[in-house]
């Protein structure tokens, strides 16, 4: 394996089985997550990703914590909220959650990200001032919080894939970021925006068209990403229980990073999403390429740090497959 995809995959994992189409029981999800944690595929992990209200069962835990080489790392989703007011105090209950975790397992459990989805009223009627303060509360609580992650990326709700919209909440988190600075708040990082590769709920596939617009408008407004999809293949393919199309990690991790260091537009965003041919992609020690784009090996793990963070994969076997048949792992 070359260092350019060990690179663009490393931390890449965050671990979704509890939720569709794996739907796994706790227990059973955190047993595949500690197990893959002693793999040689390892490196991908980043986060186990679980709802809020499931903290509370973390002591069907007790008999694998111990097989971890470190503290469990979570990424925790809030709760569906109706009202800018009931999603300002989620942030709250969520805290709560977190101390009960805590309390039983001091020291084994480390809560890295928060995902937090906005009332779908405040996006159907959107007022950028008020969601912006709204976003404030929730930051201003998380940085004084010593068990709250300091970074939360935000996710739109609905079955539908609007660019427009989805636009304006990333100028609106945008904003909101530059009010953080502004303020010098202490103990946070910041905030981004979660991206939907597959259909959410009754809804269709996201075109490739739309994620490279929203790919491209966060790039522009500095804002970062992390991903979220059900199928988990490395490059593009027809599902036929879904009947549709789906998007391949590589192709948009590829996509969302050259769109920074080659300044790609959307034409040649939207190319590099649609790309099935993997003899078009190079992977060498010190740089990845897509046809004869490339982007350096420093310049991809910087970004992964900041701003193509991680992508949400319901199941490990999959992917871990699908590179191994490319000859990547």
């Amino acid at each position: 394996m070359n260092k350019s995809i060990e690179q663009l995959l490393t931390s890449s994992v965050n671990y979704a089985g509890l939720y569709p189409p794996a739907g796994l029981k706790l227990n059973e999800a955190l047993r595949n997550y500690v197990d893959f944690s002693h793999s040689k595929y390892a490196w991908m992990l980043a986060n186990f990703l679980m709802p809020h209200s499931e903290l509370p069962a973390l002591a069907s835990f007790a008999d694998r914590k111990h097989k971890l080489k470190g503290p469990l790392s979570l990424c925790i989703t809030g709760p569906e909220t109706k009202t800018l007011f009931e999603f300002k105090n989620s942030i709250n209950s969520i805290e709560e959650e977190i101390k009960v975790a805590h309390r039983g397992y001091p020291g084994e459990v480390r809560t890295n990200l928060l995902e937090l989805k906005l009332p779908l009223s405040s996006v159907e009627t959107l007022n950028p001032e008020e969601l912006v303060k709204a976003m404030e509360v929730v930051v201003s609580t998380t940085a004084e919080s010593r068990l709250l992650p300091h970074r939360v990326f935000f996710e739109i709700p609905g079955t539908e894939f609007d660019a427009e919209i989805t636009k304006k909440i990333i100028k609106v988190i945008a904003v909101h970021n530059k009010s953080i600075l502004k303020r010098k708040i202490q103990n946070y990082l910041f905030s981004g925006i979660k991206i939907n590769c597959s259909a959410k709920g009754a809804g269709k596939t996201p075109s490739a068209s739309y994620l490279a617009d929203v790919i491209l408008y966060a790039r522009d407004a500095n804002v970062a990403v992390k991903f979220s999809g059900k199928e988990n293949t490395p490059y593009p393919s027809y599902n036929y229980s879904l009947g549709s199309k789906v998007h391949g990690f590589i192709n948009v991790f590829a996509a969302s990073i050259l769109a920074y260091t080659q300044d790609l537009n959307l034409e040649e965003t939207v190319e590099v999403l649609e790309e099935m041919n993997p003899e078009n992609f190079s992977f060498k020690d010190d740089y990845f390429a897509w046809r004869e784009l490339a982007a350096p090996i420093m310049e991809v793990k910087m970004l992964r740090m900041l701003s193509i963070t991680s992508f949400n994969f319901t199941n490990f076997s999959d992917p871990i497959t699908g590179l191994k048949e490319l000859g990547y792992l």
